[in-house]
């Protein structure tokens, strides 16, 4: 039997399929992280998708003027949709969510490439986190230090 405390509620599970599948722009956020996974899924007929690690902001009306700022020939999004509290990274690539990601930029080499580099830095921050957490760090210290033996 599964834990219900590690299971994903399935409508939750349905909710994050169908946003990473009609959303014009997606942001994802790592409980680990500061850092934001940005997917702006839009396309004209001069720029495709665009995918970047992303730093916080502190509210939707901000990041809606960055936007404006890195797709300049775009209007404001018809949807955008944050999801807040992804525990980590491999948990969201292993429940196949980067793959529908990368199904939204299919036909576009360049924003494939994004995804990657995108990945290939979440991983890399992740990793570092972990490590932080392990051995202490800027996120990290102990609780109580080993005495002198």
């Amino acid at each position: 039997m599964a834990d219900e405390e590690t299971t994903p509620d399935s409508s939750d599970l349905d909710d994050k399929i169908r946003a990473i599948a009609e959303a014009d722009v997606l942001v994802v956020g790592f409980d680990c992280l500061a850092e934001r996974l940005l997917i702006d899924a839009r396309r004209n007929d001069s720029a495709g998708p665009y995918v970047r690690v992303v730093q916080p902001v502190r509210n939707p009306q901000e990041r809606l003027r960055q936007l404006r700022d890195l797709r300049p020939g775009f209007n404001d999004p018809e949807s955008f949709v944050f999801f807040p509290g992804v525990v980590r990274v491999r948990r969201f690539i292993d429940e196949g969510h980067f793959d529908r990601i990368l199904e939204r930029c299919e036909g576009d080499p360049r924003a494939i490439e994004d995804c990657q580099k995108a990945l290939d830095e979440l991983l890399a921050l992740d990793v570092e986190d972990l490590r932080q957490a392990l051995v202490g760090g800027d996120r990290y210290h102990t609780k109580y230090e080993r005495g002198g033996e």
